[in-house]
Protein backbone atom coordinates (compact mmCIF):
# COMPACT_ATOMS: atom_id res chain seq x y z
CA UNK A 1 0.00 0.00 0.00
CA UNK A 2 1.50 3.06 -0.58
CA UNK A 3 2.30 5.70 2.08
CA UNK A 4 1.03 9.12 2.66
CA UNK A 5 3.78 11.96 1.20
CA UNK A 6 5.24 13.45 4.20
CA UNK A 7 3.95 17.13 4.93
CA UNK A 8 6.22 19.99 4.20
CA UNK A 9 5.08 23.18 6.40
CA UNK A 10 3.18 25.46 3.50
CA UNK A 11 1.56 28.37 2.84
CA UNK A 12 -2.09 26.53 3.36
CA UNK A 13 -0.78 26.28 7.00
CA UNK A 14 -0.81 29.86 7.70
CA UNK A 15 2.93 30.57 6.94
CA UNK A 16 3.99 32.49 3.91
CA UNK A 17 5.72 30.30 1.16
CA UNK A 18 9.16 30.15 1.27
CA UNK A 19 11.71 30.72 -1.98
CA UNK A 20 13.77 26.99 -1.92
CA UNK A 21 16.67 27.20 -3.98
CA UNK A 22 17.77 23.02 -5.22
CA UNK A 23 21.64 22.74 -6.14
CA UNK A 24 22.98 19.86 -8.14
CA UNK A 25 25.08 19.09 -11.05
CA UNK A 26 23.57 15.80 -11.69
CA UNK A 27 19.84 16.56 -13.50
CA UNK A 28 18.41 13.31 -12.13
CA UNK A 29 19.14 14.33 -8.83
CA UNK A 30 18.04 17.86 -9.06
CA UNK A 31 14.64 16.49 -10.37
CA UNK A 32 14.03 14.34 -7.42
CA UNK A 33 15.02 17.10 -5.24
CA UNK A 34 12.23 19.07 -7.00
CA UNK A 35 9.74 16.20 -7.16
CA UNK A 36 10.02 15.43 -3.62
CA UNK A 37 9.31 19.47 -2.97
CA UNK A 38 6.71 19.99 -5.30
CA UNK A 39 3.42 20.50 -4.16
CA UNK A 40 4.79 22.07 -0.91
CA UNK A 41 3.60 25.99 -1.83
CA UNK A 42 6.74 27.25 -1.87
CA UNK A 43 8.85 28.61 -4.66
CA UNK A 44 11.45 25.91 -6.40
CA UNK A 45 13.98 27.27 -7.90
CA UNK A 46 17.22 25.11 -9.17
CA UNK A 47 20.31 25.25 -10.41
CA UNK A 48 23.11 22.61 -11.90
CA UNK A 49 26.38 24.67 -10.58
CA UNK A 50 27.86 25.99 -7.83
CA UNK A 51 28.35 29.18 -9.63
CA UNK A 52 24.51 29.34 -10.76
CA UNK A 53 23.80 28.68 -7.69
CA UNK A 54 25.86 31.52 -6.17
CA UNK A 55 24.19 34.22 -8.98
CA UNK A 56 20.70 32.83 -8.44
CA UNK A 57 21.11 33.26 -4.88
CA UNK A 58 22.62 36.86 -4.81
CA UNK A 59 19.50 38.10 -7.39
CA UNK A 60 17.09 36.21 -5.02
CA UNK A 61 17.79 35.79 -1.50
CA UNK A 62 16.15 32.64 -1.06
CA UNK A 63 15.04 31.22 2.48
CA UNK A 64 16.85 27.81 1.92
CA UNK A 65 19.41 26.22 0.06
CA UNK A 66 19.61 22.50 -0.47
CA UNK A 67 23.45 22.63 -1.45
CA UNK A 68 25.08 19.27 -3.06
CA UNK A 69 28.74 19.39 -1.92
CA UNK A 70 30.77 17.59 -4.66
CA UNK A 71 30.20 19.41 -8.07
CA UNK A 72 33.05 20.91 -10.41
CA UNK A 73 34.76 23.89 -10.58
CA UNK A 74 32.71 25.31 -7.38
CA UNK A 75 31.83 22.78 -5.03
CA UNK A 76 29.17 23.32 -1.97
CA UNK A 77 31.66 24.30 0.26
CA UNK A 78 33.26 27.24 -1.54
CA UNK A 79 29.21 28.34 -2.34
CA UNK A 80 28.38 28.42 1.20
CA UNK A 81 31.61 30.52 1.94
CA UNK A 82 30.19 32.80 -0.14
CA UNK A 83 26.93 32.96 0.67
CA UNK A 84 28.00 32.82 4.27
CA UNK A 85 30.71 36.13 3.66
CA UNK A 86 28.22 38.22 1.96
CA UNK A 87 25.89 40.73 4.50
CA UNK A 88 22.96 40.64 1.82
CA UNK A 89 22.93 36.40 1.52
CA UNK A 90 24.41 35.05 5.22
CA UNK A 91 21.13 34.70 6.82
CA UNK A 92 20.24 32.18 4.21
CA UNK A 93 19.31 28.52 5.42
CA UNK A 94 22.16 25.96 4.27
CA UNK A 95 21.39 22.33 4.19
CA UNK A 96 24.28 20.17 2.59
CA UNK A 97 23.60 17.07 0.56
CA UNK A 98 26.53 14.75 0.31
CA UNK A 99 27.07 11.16 -0.37
CA UNK A 100 30.23 11.88 1.99
CA UNK A 101 30.07 10.66 4.89
CA UNK A 102 33.38 10.97 7.30
CA UNK A 103 33.06 13.27 9.83
CA UNK A 104 35.43 15.46 9.04
CA UNK A 105 33.61 16.25 5.84
CA UNK A 106 30.49 17.02 8.09
CA UNK A 107 32.61 19.26 11.17
CA UNK A 108 33.66 21.52 7.90
CA UNK A 109 30.39 22.10 6.74
CA UNK A 110 28.94 23.25 9.55
CA UNK A 111 31.98 25.14 10.53
CA UNK A 112 31.27 27.55 7.25
CA UNK A 113 27.66 28.43 8.62
CA UNK A 114 25.24 25.28 7.33
CA UNK A 115 22.14 24.61 9.49
CA UNK A 116 22.21 20.96 8.41
CA UNK A 117 23.62 18.01 6.57
CA UNK A 118 21.63 15.52 4.70
CA UNK A 119 23.34 12.28 3.23
CA UNK A 120 22.70 10.67 -0.12
CA UNK A 121 21.06 8.48 -1.13
CA UNK A 122 18.34 11.11 0.16
CA UNK A 123 15.09 10.04 1.62
CA UNK A 124 12.12 12.06 0.36
CA UNK A 125 10.63 11.80 4.57
CA UNK A 126 14.07 13.25 5.74
CA UNK A 127 14.06 15.81 3.13
CA UNK A 128 10.85 17.08 4.03
CA UNK A 129 10.75 16.86 7.82
CA UNK A 130 14.63 18.99 8.08
CA UNK A 131 13.34 21.30 5.59
CA UNK A 132 10.26 22.06 7.67
CA UNK A 133 11.76 22.27 10.74
CA UNK A 134 14.78 24.88 9.43
CA UNK A 135 12.24 27.38 7.91
CA UNK A 136 9.84 26.92 11.34
CA UNK A 137 13.14 28.40 13.08
CA UNK A 138 13.91 30.65 10.19
CA UNK A 139 10.19 32.12 10.34
CA UNK A 140 10.72 32.29 14.14
CA UNK A 141 13.77 33.78 14.34
CA UNK A 142 12.16 36.25 11.66
CA UNK A 143 9.70 37.08 14.10
CA UNK A 144 12.05 37.42 16.85
CA UNK A 145 13.55 39.93 15.05
CA UNK A 146 11.05 41.90 14.11
CA UNK A 147 9.69 42.09 17.69
CA UNK A 148 12.99 43.40 18.79
CA UNK A 149 13.60 46.03 16.16
CA UNK A 150 9.78 47.09 17.48
CA UNK A 151 11.11 47.27 20.85
CA UNK A 152 14.27 49.00 20.32
CA UNK A 153 11.89 51.42 18.16
CA UNK A 154 9.93 51.88 21.33
CA UNK A 155 12.52 52.03 23.69
CA UNK A 156 14.27 54.94 21.34
CA UNK A 157 11.20 57.59 21.52
CA UNK A 158 10.68 56.05 25.61
CA UNK A 159 14.41 57.49 25.94
CA UNK A 160 13.54 60.54 23.90
CA UNK A 161 10.60 61.39 25.48
CA UNK A 162 12.38 60.75 28.82
CA UNK A 163 15.17 63.59 27.57
CA UNK A 164 12.49 65.91 27.36
CA UNK A 165 12.02 65.99 30.93
CA UNK A 166 15.38 66.82 32.12
CA UNK A 167 16.20 69.95 31.86
CA UNK A 168 16.66 71.55 28.23
CA UNK A 169 19.42 74.24 29.25
CA UNK A 170 20.96 74.92 31.89
CA UNK A 171 21.37 78.61 34.09
CA UNK A 172 24.32 80.39 33.31
CA UNK A 173 23.59 83.24 36.37
CA UNK A 174 26.16 85.83 37.06
CA UNK A 175 28.90 83.98 38.78
CA UNK A 176 27.10 80.49 38.11
CA UNK A 177 27.81 78.45 35.24
CA UNK A 178 26.70 74.88 34.79
CA UNK A 179 27.39 72.06 32.26
CA UNK A 180 25.81 68.05 32.04
CA UNK A 181 26.67 65.27 30.82
CA UNK A 182 23.53 62.45 30.56
CA UNK A 183 24.21 58.57 29.00
CA UNK A 184 21.65 55.71 29.92
CA UNK A 185 22.91 52.15 29.55
CA UNK A 186 20.49 51.63 26.50
CA UNK A 187 17.78 53.00 25.62
CA UNK A 188 15.82 54.32 28.94
CA UNK A 189 17.06 54.51 32.56
CA UNK A 190 17.02 55.86 35.95
CA UNK A 191 19.27 58.50 36.16
CA UNK A 192 18.05 62.14 36.78
CA UNK A 193 19.35 65.54 37.62
CA UNK A 194 17.88 69.20 37.46
CA UNK A 195 18.29 72.70 38.24
CA UNK A 196 15.63 74.91 39.66
CA UNK A 197 15.47 78.54 40.67
CA UNK A 198 14.97 79.43 44.17
CA UNK A 199 14.09 82.66 45.93
CA UNK A 200 16.88 85.46 46.86
CA UNK A 201 18.50 84.14 43.64
CA UNK A 202 19.26 80.70 45.10
CA UNK A 203 19.46 77.56 43.24
CA UNK A 204 18.60 73.53 43.84
CA UNK A 205 20.10 71.17 42.44
CA UNK A 206 18.94 67.52 42.21
CA UNK A 207 20.81 64.20 41.27
CA UNK A 208 19.34 61.20 41.71
CA UNK A 209 19.96 57.05 40.49
CA UNK A 210 16.97 54.78 40.66
CA UNK A 211 18.00 51.06 41.25
CA UNK A 212 18.24 48.69 37.80
CA UNK A 213 18.37 49.89 34.55
CA UNK A 214 15.09 50.06 31.67
CA UNK A 215 11.40 51.14 32.17
CA UNK A 216 10.69 50.30 35.75
CA UNK A 217 13.97 52.85 36.86
CA UNK A 218 12.86 55.01 34.07
CA UNK A 219 9.45 55.36 34.79
CA UNK A 220 10.22 55.80 39.03
CA UNK A 221 12.97 57.98 37.29
CA UNK A 222 9.95 60.07 36.06
CA UNK A 223 7.59 60.18 39.05
CA UNK A 224 10.46 61.70 40.89
CA UNK A 225 10.51 64.76 38.64
CA UNK A 226 7.10 65.11 39.02
CA UNK A 227 6.77 64.93 42.28
CA UNK A 228 10.14 67.56 42.86
CA UNK A 229 8.37 69.93 40.72
CA UNK A 230 5.01 69.55 43.16
CA UNK A 231 6.67 70.34 46.29
CA UNK A 232 3.94 72.74 47.89
CA UNK A 233 7.26 75.19 49.14
CA UNK A 234 10.18 76.61 47.85
CA UNK A 235 12.78 73.89 47.88
CA UNK A 236 14.86 75.61 50.00
CA UNK A 237 15.33 72.89 52.86
CA UNK A 238 17.63 69.91 51.71
CA UNK A 239 16.35 67.20 54.24
CA UNK A 240 12.79 68.44 53.34
CA UNK A 241 12.81 67.93 49.91
CA UNK A 242 14.53 64.18 49.89
CA UNK A 243 11.52 63.19 52.63
CA UNK A 244 9.25 65.26 50.51
CA UNK A 245 10.15 62.47 47.94
CA UNK A 246 10.62 59.90 50.27
CA UNK A 247 7.37 59.89 51.41
CA UNK A 248 5.33 60.08 47.66
CA UNK A 249 6.90 57.09 47.45
CA UNK A 250 5.46 54.87 50.65
CA UNK A 251 3.77 52.64 48.28
CA UNK A 252 7.44 51.36 47.01
CA UNK A 253 8.92 50.98 50.59
CA UNK A 254 9.83 47.06 51.55
CA UNK A 255 10.34 46.12 47.23
CA UNK A 256 13.30 46.33 45.80
CA UNK A 257 13.25 49.50 44.34
CA UNK A 258 15.63 52.14 45.68
CA UNK A 259 16.81 55.57 44.97
CA UNK A 260 20.01 57.27 46.04
CA UNK A 261 19.39 61.02 45.68
CA UNK A 262 21.60 64.43 46.71
CA UNK A 263 20.19 67.66 46.85
CA UNK A 264 21.78 70.77 46.99
CA UNK A 265 20.69 74.83 47.47
CA UNK A 266 23.55 77.43 46.38
CA UNK A 267 23.49 80.92 47.63
CA UNK A 268 25.96 82.55 44.93
CA UNK A 269 25.33 85.75 47.27
CA UNK A 270 25.84 84.36 50.23
CA UNK A 271 28.20 82.36 49.08
CA UNK A 272 27.42 78.99 50.70
CA UNK A 273 25.76 76.03 49.52
CA UNK A 274 23.91 73.38 51.48
CA UNK A 275 23.26 69.73 50.68
CA UNK A 276 21.39 66.73 52.25
CA UNK A 277 22.61 63.17 50.95
CA UNK A 278 20.53 60.28 50.66
CA UNK A 279 23.42 57.27 50.23
CA UNK A 280 24.64 58.86 46.83
CA UNK A 281 28.14 59.44 46.55
CA UNK A 282 29.37 62.38 47.67
CA UNK A 283 29.94 65.69 44.57
CA UNK A 284 33.79 66.06 44.31
CA UNK A 285 34.75 69.85 45.02
CA UNK A 286 37.66 72.11 43.28
CA UNK A 287 38.33 74.61 46.07
CA UNK A 288 42.26 76.12 45.54
CA UNK A 289 43.56 73.55 43.12
CA UNK A 290 42.93 71.11 45.15
CA UNK A 291 39.84 68.15 44.22
CA UNK A 292 38.05 66.31 47.36
CA UNK A 293 35.05 64.74 48.18
CA UNK A 294 32.72 67.10 50.25
CA UNK A 295 31.76 66.11 54.17
CA UNK A 296 28.04 64.56 53.23
CA UNK A 297 27.16 62.09 55.87
CA UNK A 298 24.31 59.58 53.84
CA UNK A 299 21.42 58.55 55.34
CA UNK A 300 19.90 55.49 53.88
CA UNK A 301 18.77 55.71 50.11
CA UNK A 302 14.92 56.71 49.43
CA UNK A 303 11.90 54.68 48.54
CA UNK A 304 13.17 51.84 51.62
CA UNK A 305 11.35 53.56 54.89
CA UNK A 306 10.49 56.57 57.07
CA UNK A 307 13.33 58.91 56.52
CA UNK A 308 12.89 61.30 59.71
CA UNK A 309 16.42 62.22 59.92
CA UNK A 310 18.82 63.34 56.85
CA UNK A 311 21.03 65.65 58.47
CA UNK A 312 22.20 68.95 56.39
CA UNK A 313 26.04 69.74 55.60
CA UNK A 314 26.90 73.51 54.73
CA UNK A 315 29.94 74.18 52.77
CA UNK A 316 31.19 77.86 51.74
CA UNK A 317 31.90 78.98 48.12
CA UNK A 318 34.53 80.94 47.00
CA UNK A 319 35.03 82.24 42.95
CA UNK A 320 37.08 79.45 41.48
CA UNK A 321 35.72 76.52 42.88
CA UNK A 322 33.78 73.77 40.85
CA UNK A 323 31.61 71.22 42.16
CA UNK A 324 31.33 67.51 40.34
CA UNK A 325 28.10 65.79 40.99
CA UNK A 326 27.54 62.41 39.59
CA UNK A 327 26.12 58.59 39.61
CA UNK A 328 27.45 55.24 40.25
CA UNK A 329 27.39 54.75 36.77
CA UNK A 330 30.56 56.87 36.59
CA UNK A 331 33.01 55.51 39.17
CA UNK A 332 31.85 52.04 38.58
CA UNK A 333 32.23 51.67 34.70
CA UNK A 334 35.37 48.70 33.66
CA UNK A 335 38.39 48.37 31.62
CA UNK A 336 37.93 45.40 29.53
CA UNK A 337 39.64 43.53 32.49
CA UNK A 338 37.10 43.90 34.54
CA UNK A 339 38.89 47.16 36.30
CA UNK A 340 36.66 50.03 37.70
CA UNK A 341 37.34 53.41 37.07
CA UNK A 342 36.79 54.40 40.82
CA UNK A 343 36.43 57.91 42.27
CA UNK A 344 40.30 58.20 42.49
CA UNK A 345 40.99 58.07 38.73
CA UNK A 346 37.46 60.92 38.64
CA UNK A 347 39.06 62.96 41.27
CA UNK A 348 42.66 63.32 38.77
CA UNK A 349 40.82 63.94 35.60
CA UNK A 350 38.56 66.24 36.92
CA UNK A 351 42.22 68.39 38.48
CA UNK A 352 43.69 67.89 34.80
CA UNK A 353 40.93 69.77 33.12
CA UNK A 354 40.35 72.04 35.90
CA UNK A 355 41.34 75.11 34.04
CA UNK A 356 38.99 74.22 31.12
CA UNK A 357 35.29 75.93 30.57
CA UNK A 358 32.68 73.42 32.02
CA UNK A 359 31.62 71.68 29.15
CA UNK A 360 35.10 71.33 27.97
CA UNK A 361 35.64 69.55 31.33
CA UNK A 362 32.97 67.87 31.01
CA UNK A 363 33.83 66.66 27.48
CA UNK A 364 37.55 66.25 28.76
CA UNK A 365 35.83 63.55 31.65
CA UNK A 366 33.41 61.75 29.08
CA UNK A 367 36.29 60.88 26.29
CA UNK A 368 38.52 59.84 29.37
CA UNK A 369 36.04 57.50 30.83
CA UNK A 370 35.21 56.15 26.95
CA UNK A 371 38.85 55.58 26.52
CA UNK A 372 38.91 53.78 29.76
CA UNK A 373 36.27 51.09 28.91
CA UNK A 374 37.77 50.58 25.13
CA UNK A 375 34.01 51.56 24.11
CA UNK A 376 32.78 49.23 25.74
CA UNK A 377 28.88 49.54 25.95
CA UNK A 378 27.50 50.87 29.24
CA UNK A 379 26.15 48.58 32.41
CA UNK A 380 24.70 51.20 33.80
CA UNK A 381 23.90 54.90 33.29
CA UNK A 382 25.71 57.88 33.83
CA UNK A 383 25.47 61.20 34.76
CA UNK A 384 27.55 63.99 35.19
CA UNK A 385 26.82 67.96 36.36
CA UNK A 386 29.48 70.37 36.98
CA UNK A 387 28.70 73.78 39.02
CA UNK A 388 31.13 76.90 38.58
CA UNK A 389 31.77 79.54 41.00
CA UNK A 390 33.66 81.82 38.54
Amino acid sequence: MPQPKPELATSSSGAPPATILVVDDSPVNLQVLVRTLDGTGHRILAATSGKSALEIALRTHPDLILLDVMMPVMDGFEVCRAIKADAATRDIVVIFLSALGEVEDKVAGLQLGAADYIPKPIQAEEVLARVANHLAVKRLERRLRESRDQLDQELASAAEMQRLILPQSLPQVGDLSFAAHYETSRHVGGDYYDIVSLPNKQYGILIADVSGHGAPSAIVMAMIRAVFHTLPVPAVDPPSVLQFINRHFKFLWGTSMLATALYTVVDPLQRRMRMACAGHPPPLFLHRDIVSQLDCDASLPLLLMDLPNIPCYEHALEHGDQVLFYTDGITECEDNEGTMYETGRLMDAFHASRHSSPQQLLDSLVGGITRFTGGRERADDQTLLLMAYL
